[in-house]
């Protein structure tokens, strides 16, 4: 009878010890060791919104500004006001550059060719790949750009410049970059994924990769539906294309429209789920670096989280 209460402190003691292995006491971060940026959590930001408090400043051509950053990528705004030459022939030494069209529409050298892109589109550039873009129509040109990692100032070398070998017509800058399955750029357009790669009438939301390297992956999703977790290695990027969703936000589900982008750093908790009634919900994400091991969720109970507890559960 005397071993009871060491057998019960022991017990105590252990569930304690797992506890406080399992996260920090918060409904926002779900791992404080994997926190490395400047943000307090994750947030969205609506793009019509923030094209129109960044425009185009008078006399110049373009307008290309950060919107979120971390170690492992960065991804920009860019607004053209008129027609022309974005950037001449280039590839990049250190990032892969994803480029999605919101507004207007460009010309993107492909393959030895250009090749028009619209809003709804996206062009993927692997390290090492030449590529190039101008703006092409009449209406204003917006996109956003997504590079993983976050280039330095000499990631770029254009084909005039002297410290490249690569020559016009060619299509791959440098072979030695290359470590994708992908040997040239690659252009998706969401509408014609999504009706090539229906929702099944027995599955409540579908996902599927649609491209990466070892810095990125991309998933395209239909009424995805994922509870409350959080990342250990990767940041998610979400962008809403068509439907109505929630996403799980500092401690609250908060609706999230077409045109707005969400960003979760690894480490912060949030969650995602079509709006109730919704018809559609379909996004891209955006997972840099591709989640270790192919998934690298860990999902949170809720209700020990609002108890001060964080709890690792199954998925």
């Amino acid at each position: 009878m005397k071993r009871i209460p060491v057998v019960f402190l022991a017990i105590f003691f252990f569930l304690l010890c797992t506890m406080a292995a399992a996260g920090p006491t918060s409904l926002v971060v779900g791992d404080a060791r994997s926190v490395d940026t400047k943000y307090s959590g994750p947030f969205n930001v609506n793009l019509a919104k923030w094209f129109a408090d960044h425009p185009v400043e008078p006399g110049k051509m373009i307008r290309l500004e950060p919107i979120f950053q971390t170690p492992r990528v960065v991804v920009a705004s860019l607004a053209a006001a008129g027609k022309g030459q974005l950037l001449d022939l280039h590839y990049h030494k250190y990032a892969d550059e994803l480029m999605f069209v919101v507004q207007g529409q460009c010309e993107e050298y492909v393959d030895g060719k250009w090749v028009v892109l619209k809003a709804g589109d996206m062009h993927y550039n692997p390290r090492g790949v030449i590529h190039a873009g101008r703006v092409v129509g009449d209406e204003p040109f917006q996109a956003i750009g997504i590079f993983t990692p976050p280039p330095p100032p000499d990631d770029r070398v254009f084909l005039n410049n002297e410290i490249t070998s690569a020559k016009p017509g060619a299509t791959v800058g440098d072979w030695s970059l290359l470590d994708t399955q992908y040997k040239k750029a690659r252009n998706i357009n969401l509408d014609e994924w999504y009706a090539a790669n229906p929702l099944s009438a027995d599955k409540p939301w579908r996902s599927d990769p649609a491209m990466g390297t070892i810095r990125n992956q991309m998933m395209i999703a239909q009424r995805p539906s994922l509870a409350v977790h959080y990342h250990g290695s990767a940041d998610e990027i979400i962008y809403t294309y068509k439907g109505l969703g929630e996403i799980y936000i500092n401690g609250e589900w908060v609706k999230v429209h077409p045109g707005e982008i969400h960003f979760c750093p690894r480490g912060f908790i949030h969650g995602i789920r079509p709006a109730e009634g919704a018809g559609e919900f379909k996004i891209f994400a955006i997972f840099a670096p591709p989640q270790a091991n192919g998934s690298d969720r860990v999902f949170v109970d809720l209700k020990a989280a609002k108890q001060g507890l964080v709890f690792r559960v199954s998925p």
